[in-house]
């Protein structure tokens, strides 16, 4: 290092090998359990956002006997089920949540969009529902 007047000037003297440096590519982080609970009940409640029944939940909806408000209460009322998980292929966050309904137990999957403002413009995807029961449908009619 060396000073000439106010400027002051450092020259690198260490190897300038690129081998040496590595890009570290991080995953995106999932949002807390709470957040996207926080999130889910903004959408299904229509005070934020937006939500998407896919393809699958749809089929499955009409197959187990769900439909929207029963997941709206597995988030509002159950646990979550471990952590968000990042799928790569759909840019999202996975989440499930386990309640009770009707005395009968119920898992509720939903992931949030990582490409969609949480806040602002959430994008909710619903993915599926299942009752813990053999048929995986309602035990009772609704």
């Amino acid at each position: 290092m060396t000073t000439n007047g106010d400027e002051i000037q450092c020259i690198y003297v260490g190897e300038h090998r690129r081998e040496k440096t590595t890009n570290i590519e991080a995953r995106p982080i999932a949002p807390k359990r709470d957040f996207a609970r926080t999130v889910a009940l903004g959408v299904l409640g229509g005070r934020t956002g937006r939500y998407h029944p896919t393809p699958h939940f749809k089929k499955r909806a009409k197959e187990r006997e769900f439909n929207v408000l029963d997941i709206e209460y597995a988030v509002r009322n159950g646990v979550c089920v471990g952590d968000g998980i990042f799928c790569e292929e759909y840019r999202n966050f996975k989440y499930t949540f386990h309640a009770n309904i009707e005395g009968t137990g119920f898992d509720a999957a939903f992931a949030l969009s990582a490409d969609d403002d949480f806040i602002r413009s959430p994008l909710l995807v619903l993915i599926t529902g299942v009752f813990k029961t053999e048929s995986g449908k309602r035990t009772r009619p609704y």
